[in-house]
């Protein structure tokens, strides 16, 4: 057995630091580590992205376990399932030689176009808080530290640097803290990242508001604070409130300007200390401090981290419609059923999309989409399987097609302005299998930060197609191409946003008639200036000619099946870090392709591959719907698990599906005015609005339906913090519910017009066997029955009766029971 390293006496160890190396410690080395000082053997601590993976310190860096996004995984209702997700990512995190994973994200849904929404888990506060509860339990007994994110009020991505969050105290205590709170108290969650927006006026990672009196004072949190990267706007306002580290480095804010601001008595030695104390700290608890220093990155690829994300994937599965037909229920498929002839359709069947852009971004070990999954099943049945795409959905153009490219050259140039010259030998050339970069610091000089450099990507390439080709640049920094050595484009022109992070420019693209059978020479070029983001990127895109109409392809083969799927959704274009979503509508020519498969195939199912809730004009005229979210890297293995019933659907819900975006509770809100983001729907959030102003939803919170007819046949509340269900399962297979308590005030005179009309107060995932009947207990939340008091700036507890509604979702309420909290 290893023997733990004896603790080190911090006090001692920040003590004998000089100021300029106690500043040194509370800013970033580079991107992803902190800085080191030899003198004393402080190492340097790597912290990793993300969310659903952790990737490392290389965005095309060694392949990591890919899991379900946020959204997927508060689906399957099951903390204990999440738990161990944390664990997996714990020993992904040690893998990549890091000690901090960043993640989970908490933010909640406040409206469904926003554009990290599938990081983040629910539009519930206490749902997320159970789900991020266990995750950062399992996470962090693997030795890892969670950073949790984003505190707080960065839920959507416009304006998302500048934007100030106008949240009252009631709403801000009571929605928007609440998971933050459930991590600091029950979790014991090491360190928490700033968001970049501004709360109530002041920067968030310069709020003491935030920071001082909620988080360490009332809250006791004793963990390390970080800015979100590039985050930080200030020197004296962060450090006072006890932002710890700027993130990334190298710094931007402090440094000798910090030195210099304490020794002219303008900041207090003592707030150095203790930032620099508290860095220390978070480096002992995770073992950093007792390394020499970041390990290599490696790559993990266990049967049973498949196995378990593949389960994952499968639990957080929701199905939201399974029609009746002569034969029974459409799904699940069965050879009984009889398909000879199965047509698998979409845009997303044959690649699926597993994970969302963004910091989410990561190379998975293993992957399995869903054409490849479906097919293999359905010959085993005996079906003819037939595929077709439907059309793109793809929002920027795809890369460079290596099927008609000759190889990639990359050449890479000191003197940016180089780049523009054909004769000016590269200071690094290499043959690349990609048109699409990101680089983190300077990618000549391996570390200057931030990066001044030039790119040239170039490449001969014929065309197969004659007809109207189109080509495109995004970047930062200006771009330009040619075709032939003469220039098609330039975005010197085009404003910063809508690419890579919303730091680059969006693409430009241009048209160019090409002949058949024809080689020309591409050239595209970066010129990258020297600015304040260390993150450069760079891509170069290009489309053939469309030949023929991809939807009546589809819709012919499907005419000729007896059997339709049809997988669907967004991409990591259409949701990412950077921008929201601009509506509900599936991209593209989706809603077609779906409506007219419906007219011409006997059975169609749709599958919905995407982060967050869409639009469905379709769903009367199809049998069955599948949420399948971004389920992670088994995605193709996992949905057919629930569609041919290996697994019994389980996922349920966490966000409300509405009828439309007009039909949302912030969407007079949002997106912001005027550099404002005035959360003026309150407290009535997702299900909390829909259910107070009685608007019917597309599909409730928490909605989910099974197999197995399993149903909530009554209920008793032998304390008011437990309820005991009781349940029975009808059918000839195993079955599964999640028991759903929602609390509702009886008391009514004296609320606020936002005061919702019940909340969320318990949960719990249950199996029931065949022709069972179970009883079980479902524990309900200890801050259940409270309130803000705005006036007296404190927690008080609800006054009068409370009736708990148990049931199945938000709407669907089976049992009612009278209570004094």
């Amino acid at each position: 057995m290893t023997r733990a390293p004896e603790p080190i006496d911090l006090d001692a160890l920040v003590d004998s630091l000089t100021l300029s190396e106690q500043v040194s410690l509370l800013a970033g080395r580079n991107i992803w580590e902190t800085e080191p000082i030899e003198r004393v053997g402080i190492p340097s601590m790597r912290v990793s992205d993300g969310p659903v993976g952790a990737r490392g310190t290389d965005f095309n860096g060694p392949p990591s376990v890919n899991t379900p996004c946020g959204t997927s995984l508060a689906a399957t209702f099951d903390p204990e399932l999440i738990e161990d997700i944390g664990h997996l990512l714990g020993k992904e995190t040690l893998a990549k030689g890091a000690r901090v994973l960043l993640a989970p994200t908490v933010n909640l849904h406040r409206t469904p176009v926003g554009g990290r929404n599938f990081e983040c888990m629910s539009e519930d506060p206490y749902l997320t808080s159970e789900i991020a509860v266990a995750y950062v339990n399992g996470l962090q007994a693997e030795g890892v530290a969670s950073c949790i994110k984003h505190y707080i009020g960065n839920d959507t991505e416009f304006e998302r640097n500048t934007i100030d969050s106008r949240i009252d105290e009631k709403t801000l205590r009571e929605m928007y803290l609440a998971p933050f709170e459930a991590a600091v108290l029950d979790a014991n969650v090491l360190s928490i990242m700033t968001s970049y927006n501004r709360i109530n006026g002041d920067w968030a990672a310069d709020s003491k508001a935030l920071l001082v009196d909620i988080l360490r004072n009332e809250w006791g949190f004793d963990g390390l604070v970080m800015s979100d990267w590039f985050g930080l706007n200030s020197m004296k306002e962060g450090i006072e409130a006890g932002c710890d580290l700027e993130m990334p480095g190298p710094t931007r804010h402090r440094g000798q300007a910090l030195v210099e601001a304490v020794e002219r008595g303008d900041i207090d030695a003592a707030d150095v200390r203790r930032a620099a104390r508290n860095v220390l700290d978070l480096l002992q608890k995770t073992g950093a401090l007792a390394e020499s220093g970041p390990g290599p990155e490696l790559t993990r690829d266990e049967p049973e981290d498949r196995a378990l994300v593949r389960r994952a994937g499968a639990d957080g599965m929701v199905l939201l419609r399974n029609e009746l037909t002569p034969d029974g229920r459409t799904l699940p498929i069965s050879a009984e059923a009889g398909y000879p002839k199965v047509a698998i359709l979409g845009p997303n069947a044959a690649v699926g999309e597993n994970r969302g852009g963004g910091s989410a971004h990561v190379n998975p070990t293993h992957l399995v989409h869903p054409l490849t999954a479906l097919q293999s099943r359905l010959e085993d049945l005996g079906a003819q399987v037939v595929h077709a795409t439907g059309g793109s959905i793809k929002k920027r153009l795809g890369e460079l097609d290596p099927e008609r490219c000759s190889a990639l050259r990359l050449d890479l140039f000191d003197d940016p302005d180089d780049a523009l010259s054909a004769n000016t030998v590269p200071t690094i050339t290499k043959t690349v299998t990609t048109s699409r970069f990101m680089w983190f610091g300077d990618p000549v000089t391996s570390g200057m930060n931030p990066p001044r450099f030039g790119a040239r990507l170039s490449t001969s390439f014929t065309a197969d197609i004659s007809g109207e080709w189109q080509f495109g640049v995004a970047s930062i920094g200006t771009a330009t191409l040619q075709l032939d050595g003469k220039e098609l484009l330039s975005n010197a022109s085009e404003k910063v946003g809508g690419a890579f992070f919303g730091l680059g420019k969006g693409e430009v693209t241009v048209s160019a008639v090409l002949e058949a059978g024809r080689t020309y020479q591409l050239v595209a070029t970066l010129v990258r200036p020297r600015s304040e983001s260390s993150l450069s990127g760079f891509h170069v895109g290009m489309r053939a000619p469309e030949v023929g109409d991809p939807v009546q392809d589809a819709v012919r083969l499907a005419s000729e099946c007896e059997l339709a799927i049809i997988v669907v959704g967004t991409n990591d274009e259409w949701e990412s870090e950077g921008w929201d979503r601009e509506s509900l509508d599936l991209p593209g020519r989706q809603n077609e392709l779906i409506s007219r498969v419906a007219d011409v195939s006997k059975h169609v199912v749709v599958v919905i591959n995407a982060g967050s809730p869409v639009s469905m004009p379709w769903l009367d005229h199809v049998d069955a719907v599948v949420m399948a979210w971004f389920p992670g890297q088994e995605m193709g293995d996992s949905l057919a698990d629930v569609l041919f019933g290996d697994t019994e659907p389980s996922g349920r819900l966490p966000v409300t599906f509405p009828k439309s975006l007009e039909d949302t509770p912030a969407f007079e809100h949002h997106p912001g005015r005027k550099g404002v983001a005035d959360y003026a729907e309150r407290r009535l959030v997702g299900y909390r609005w829909y259910d107070t102003v009685g608007r019917e939803p597309l599909f409730p919170f928490g909605f989910g339906l099974g197999y197995a007819k399993v149903e909530v046949i009554g209920a008793t509340c032998p304390s008011p913090f437990v309820v005991e269900v009781t349940l029975v399962n009808g059918d000839t297979r195993d079955g599964c519910e999640v028991v759903q308590v929602y609390a509702h005030r009886l008391d009514r005179t004296d609320v606020r017009a936002d005061e919702p009309d019940q909340k969320l107060v318990g949960f719990l995932k249950v199996h029931v066997p065949a022709g069972s009947t179970v009883t079980v207990s479902v524990a309900l939340d200890p801050r259940g029955y409270r309130e803000w008091n705005e006036t007296k700036h404190l927690w008080t507890g609800f006054p009068g009766q409370v009736e708990l509604r148990v049931g199945t979702s938000s709407r669907h309420v089976a049992a009612t029971l009278e209570i004094t909290p």
